[in-house]
């Protein structure tokens, strides 16, 4: 891999004036550009080796009884929840550059950077490689003379900024090509661990399981559906797994998570929700959009309502933080029902009448949505002291939480009294 300089964020420690001179110390991270070649992922074997611990949690999707969590970049962790209240973590699947999963069939996808990871998870301990599918997302990355750029690395570093600076006591500001922000706002750039750059015959019956809010792979209607970051590819699945060749529908820059319902996909973006219709499932088309300010976007629906959250203070711009109430029974005309303030909400997840909301430090909150008019007046749990990035509600009362210090479950039988089930530390090195 190749580092580049590229930018820094910085955090304000403290002000200090002296009659008509002031100063205010800083230290900021400098973040670094990294670049990788297809030469250098692509020669990485695909190898399940034994359990590993927690560094970097990212995606999580749910299959059969088996968690699959991503590690950021590295490949995936598998663990059996036959038991919630005593996971077991079974192997590690080395996958360099992955960072989401679906599942259909005992058939794994993945991301490999650019390229299509397929394998059989028919003996999860034994899986078995079926197919790589190179580029075929290479237009997800920003690429140059370097290689495919991967991620940012940051490094702490300080200087003193003049009160007489026009950026002097700013949250952030942009300066010479480079942006500098509160480190509240660097850690938050992608909800968990450092900040990634993304440029811009079939089976009669399957089984999928079942990913997060923040997802950006989901299998509906015999097709894998990617969002880039201007872009839904749609990939047919065939039998035994193979994909056909993707399409591309091209859709506004800031694209960011997609759900499925019913014959529709809602896609999360920065500046807004959009519906894409599946009449033809190889060729989603635009339905409708429902605009608002820049801000992160995930989004769930249950019963014609979608609910989403929008998070300010963040690379995704802006300052909000709520949850918009709209009803999607007219796709072609999304309707605005109630807007709720919140801290800072991430991925969320919707049961019944439960409706699960990650507020990344401020921990996990459930509301009951029996009376969406009335959400914010009814909510029946405030979990504190640990990060939630994003949830998976199951059937069986248990709630999935991944965050940036670890994996929980709670049983949600009694949402007015969640019962942790099981907790899997986030462990450094």
């Amino acid at each position: 891999m190749k580092k580049v300089v590229f930018f820094a964020f910085v955090s304000f420690l403290f002000v200090g004036c002296l009659k008509d001179k002031c100063e205010q110390r800083t230290t900021y991270l400098q973040y670094e550009r990294v670049y990788v070649t297809p030469d250098e992922y692509r020669s990485q074997p695909i190898t399940y080796d034994a359990p590993q611990e927690l560094q970097e949690p990212g995606k999580i999707y749910f299959y059969r009884h088996f968690i699959l969590i991503n590690e950021v970049r590295r490949g995936i962790h598998i663990i059996d929840n036959a038991d919630p209240t005593s996971p077991v973590k079974l192997g590690f699947i080395h996958i360099e550059g992955n960072h989401d999963i679906s599942v259909m069939n005992d058939v794994l996808y993945a991301d490999a950077y650019s390229d299509l990871v397929i394998m059989d998870i028919s003996n999860i301990q034994q899986p078995v490689l079926k197919e790589r599918v190179e580029d075929v997302f290479s237009s997800r990355y920003f690429t140059g003379d370097e290689g495919l750029l991967s991620h940012l690395e940051p490094t702490e570093v300080e200087e003193v900024i003049d009160c007489s600076d026009q950026h002097f006591g700013r949250s952030w500001f942009t300066r010479d090509g480079a942006i500098f922000a509160e480190r509240s706002l660097a850690q938050n750039a992608n909800g968990i661990g450092t900040f990634n750059f993304d440029a811009s015959g079939s089976p009669q019956m399957h089984t999928t399981g079942q990913g997060g809010s923040m997802a950006r792979f989901t299998i509906t209607k015999h097709h894998l559906y990617v969002v880039g970051d201007a872009e839904i590819f749609a990939l047919p699945i065939y039998a035994g797994g193979h994909v056909g060749e993707a399409s591309r529908t091209p859709l506004p820059w800031g694209i960011e998570t997609i759900f499925p319902y019913e014959d529709y996909l809602f896609i999360g973006a920065i500046n807004g929700m959009h519906i894409m219709t599946l009449d033809d499932p190889g060729q989603p088309k635009h339905a409708s959009t429902f605009s608002h300010a820049n801000a992160c976007d995930p989004v769930v629906v249950q019963d014609n309502i979608a609910y989403v959250t929008l998070r300010g203070g963040t690379a995704c711009g802006s300052f909000t933080n709520q949850l918009d109430v709209l009803d999607v029974t007219d796709i072609f005309n999304p309707k605005l029902l109630h807007t709720y303030t919140m801290d800072n909400p991430h991925g969320l997840a919707v049961l019944d009448n439960d409706l699960f909301i990650c507020e990344g430090k401020y921990g996990l909150k459930v509301f009951d949505v029996s009376n969406i008019s009335a959400i914010k007046q009814n909510l029946r749990s405030h979990i504190k002291g640990f990060h939630a990035f994003d949830a998976i509600a199951i059937r069986d009362h248990s709630l999935l939480v991944i965050g940036n210090d670890g994996f929980r479950q709670y049983d949600f039988s009694d949402p007015s009294n969640m019962k942790l089930m099981s907790l899997i530390n986030v462990t450094r090195p």
